[in-house]
């Protein structure tokens, strides 16, 4: 669930995060917890690769009215007709009081929502460089990558950089964060690094995609 609150707006969502394997349809309950009634307007907009949802894309109602307390049900439906792989969408809903005041309050919630359609799935990690970086004293290592497949990858836990120096390593980094990286998308992945060793290493950079996709690996030289 996932809830917010702007002075006399209150509107809660859930749940906040949602996959559908088109062809089928999610539910999403929306309650008004504040002390008056809200209008309600709902949106949507892609994130990554852009969509285009020609007939096969469905979210509504698009307008609704919700009495203090009251719940209603927000229909994701994916049909077929959708290119394979993962369409990637934040549904927005916008809640304000149905009797203006003075001051125009309103309250926007963002629902992310996964689509995949069936079809041909491709992984494809591209790595297009790593470089170090430094700022007041601190270190870091800043991994620039890109979504080349049509399949929304995590990133953590599966980006790792492994440095050496004179054939001996000293140092894995591994990225920890929750990170999803959209098709069509790219991204710069920041690694701290706390070490002290300096001049030029190794670094072996390996990303983990797919089950059955062998992992990514690129070695780079640094200078540290």
């Amino acid at each position: 669930m996932l809830a917010a609150l702007a002075a006399s707006v209150a509107l809660a969502v859930s749940p906040a995060r949602t996959v559908v394997r088109a062809p089928a349809s999610r539910t999403v309950l929306l309650s008004n917890l504040s002390n008056e009634p809200l209008a309600v307007d709902v949106a949507w907009k892609s994130v990554g690769r852009r969509s285009d949802p020609g007939g096969w894309l469905r979210v509504g109602p698009r307008h609704l009215a919700l009495a203090s307390g009251a719940r209603a049900r927000l229909t994701v439906r994916a049909g077929p007709g959708a290119s394979p792989g993962d369409h990637n969408l934040v549904v927005l809903v916008t809640g304000r009081p149905v009797q203006r005041s003075r001051i125009a309050v309103q309250l926007r919630v963002g629902v992310r929502v996964r689509i995949r359609a069936p079809g041909r799935l491709v992984h494809r990690i591209v790595l297009s460089g790593l470089r170090a970086h430094r700022s007041k004293r601190k270190r870091s290592l800043l991994v620039s990558l890109a979504n080349r497949g049509n399949v929304t990858e995590e990133l953590r836990g599966r980006l790792s950089v492994t440095l050496a120096a004179r054939g001996r390593v000293f140092s894995r980094l591994r990225f920890a964060r929750p990170r999803d990286l959209y098709p069509g998308t790219r991204a710069t992945i920041v690694l701290p690094y706390a070490g002290r060793v300096r001049g030029v290493v190794t670094a072996t950079v390996r990303v983990r995609v797919g089950a059955h996709v062998p992992p990514l690996e690129r070695r780079y030289h640094l200078l540290l």
